[in-house]
């Protein structure tokens, strides 16, 4: 059983985002189809009124593109699902975990 994080990339401008969306334990198999679960329902912005989205898997699986078309703009962002593979105290977060 893995520590997994789904992660967020954003890119507006020349400004850049990345966001932890959540933190989970579980296989490999759970985390990617939570991943994709994310891709397709996710809500970036709490502005963004979805009218379209269109969604891409990146490789074999670990990564998803989404353009989600809005009443007003276009977002472009990339799911990332990443294991923990090393920690100082991977216990003193339990708040991360559940």
């Amino acid at each position: 059983m893995g520590r997994w994080v789904i992660l967020i990339d954003r890119g507006v401008g020349e400004s850049y985002d990345l966001d932890e969306v959540t933190h989970f334990e579980g296989t490999r198999e759970e985390a990617r189809a939570r991943l994709y679960e994310l891709a397709c329902t996710h809500r970036p912005s709490a502005a963004l009124r979805q009218k379209r989205r269109q969604v891409y898997r990146i490789g074999d699986g670990d990564a998803y593109y989404a353009r989600i078309e809005g009443m007003l703009s276009t977002v472009r962002v990339v799911y990332r699902l990443g294991e923990l593979a090393w920690s100082t105290h991977p216990e003193s977060w339990p708040w991360a975990w559940k």
